[in-house]
């Protein structure tokens, strides 16, 4: 199984796949095929030829806005450390340090300005948007103490304002700032309430938090750490030590984020894995039960890969299973979550997705699959699985996540027995019999 990707070899490949041979190159080349031949006979090529044209296209465009993200990624990155460097130059009276610094600062600001959309593009807010700026949410009830933060603060981050703990709540769920600068003593919630909240919710549970107050006894800051601050900065501070901890935090938060998401990740596929999975199972099963709203599962089986290992070896079939997973992300949606359960084995969870949406994309991946070759050593090795779909049952709300995992995993298995490269979706009632005398593994 190959390393985990380093940030260099994802630029690399971002570059890569968003040049990919043209979309379209089938289509046209039925067409060509097609001169001279009878109407309807060029008429039946292109409609063979245009579905998956169209999905070679869909394919082309994830790979183009991909490329893009990782790309803007790095830069907004690389800004951030120049600004950083910067920053410890212009402070040890040094001339000659500090003109480096302004130099490196400049340099920042030139590569910021490659990330921000020109002037004839709507600014994108909430989940989703691309900044080349950290964004600090700052919370304070009096109104001149959050300007005099955002005077300081907005030159190197963009920043946003609270005037009550409720509200700073309320912005956190829904702009996701990458970090919260927060009184303590405030109407409607005060510090430590909101930082409960923030904590208690999953969505926003890592969000870093330094309190800033001009309370000052040690009981304070011990119960402020205790509750998940990750920093106490006490009034008053010198506009340097603020930046400094804020610069440290943001540090740690990347790293951390970076640890979490390499512990979540399968290194040979960069979908999820199973631990994270199971997380993502639970908090779905528990949010389709609580809203009334349908969840499906798909298990999906590679077909015929240990004959792929046995005669081109496990790099191939590890280039196969690479191909399956590329496959399936292509066709998830936003909402949509994609696991490698183990081996050749894949999960899908659909939220707000009922069993015959479910497996109208298993087909489509089914579908896809059958076009789908890669080649090892001068041979073309096609790519094919087998696929189980099940919909939590509303009239069994005794129904366990496992349980659910486990009738998408026996619909799998029937498919396996009727001839694999198919969809089977499971039967209330029946599945649960038939899962007690269905063998482990689906080779």
């Amino acid at each position: 199984m190959s390393d985990p990707p380093k940030p260099e070899r994802l630029a690399v490949r971002a570059a890569e796949e968003a040049s990919p041979s043209d979309p379209l190159g089938p289509l046209v080349d039925a067409v060509r095929e097609s001169a001279g031949l009878p109407a309807d006979e060029v008429a039946r090529r292109v409609r063979e030829a245009l579905p998956s044209a169209i999905t070679e296209l869909v394919e082309s465009n994830r790979r183009l806005r991909d490329g893009a993200q990782h790309l803007e990624s790095l830069v907004a990155a690389a800004a951030a450390e120049l600004r950083a460097t910067a920053e410890a130059f212009g402070h040890d009276g040094h001339e000659a340090r500090a003109a480096a610094g302004a130099r490196l600062r400049r340099l920042a600001e030139d590569l910021e300005r490659t990330l921000r959309p020109g002037p004839e593009a709507e600014p994108s807010r909430g989940l989703g948007a691309v900044s080349s700026r950290p964004r600090v949410l700052v919370v304070d009830d009096e109104e001149d103490a959050r300007e005099a933060l955002a005077e300081v603060l907005q030159p190197q981050w963009e920043v946003l304002s609270a005037a009550d703990g409720a509200r700073a709540v309320e912005l956190t769920r829904s702009e996701l700032p990458d970090l919260v600068l927060m009184d303590l003593a405030m109407p409607k919630l005060d510090g430590m309430q909101a930082l409960r909240q923030i904590r208690a919710d999953p969505t926003t549970a890592d969000v870093p938090v330094i309190f800033v107050s001009a309370r000052g006894d040690d009981q304070v800051k011990a119960r402020a750490l205790d509750l998940g601050a990750v920093d106490y900065l006490q009034k008053p501070f010198s506009e340097r030590e603020l930046r400094a901890r804020i610069e440290r935090t943001l540090r740690l938060a990347r790293s951390q984020s970076a640890l979490r998401e390499l512990a979540q990740t399968d290194p040979l596929t960069t979908l999820a894995n199973l631990r994270a999975f199971r997380a993502r199972l639970a908090e779905e099963v528990k949010r389709a039960r609580r809203y009334r709203t349908p969840l499906t599962c798909v298990m999906a089986d590679m077909d015929h890969l240990k004959p792929v290992n046995d005669s081109l070896g496990h790099a191939a079939g590890d280039r196969a299973i690479a191909a399956l997973a590329s496959v399936i992300r292509s066709q998830l949606r936003e909402t949509d979550f994609g696991a490698r359960y183990g081996g050749d084995e894949f999960v899908l969870l659909l939220p707000h997705t009922g069993g015959d949406e479910g497996r109208v994309l298993a087909e489509r991946i089914c579908a896809r699959l059958k076009t789908s070759v890669i080649e090892v050593s001068g041979r073309r090795i096609s790519i094919g699985a087998s696929f189980g779909v099940a919909c939590l049952s509303e009239d069994s709300p005794e129904e366990t996540a496992e349980d659910l995992v486990r009738a998408a995993d026996t619909a799998l298995y029937r498919a396996k027995r009727a001839g694999r490269g198919r969809v089977e979706v499971a039967e209330a009632g029946a599945d649960a019999d038939a899962e007690l005398s269905a063998p482990q593994g689906h080779a």
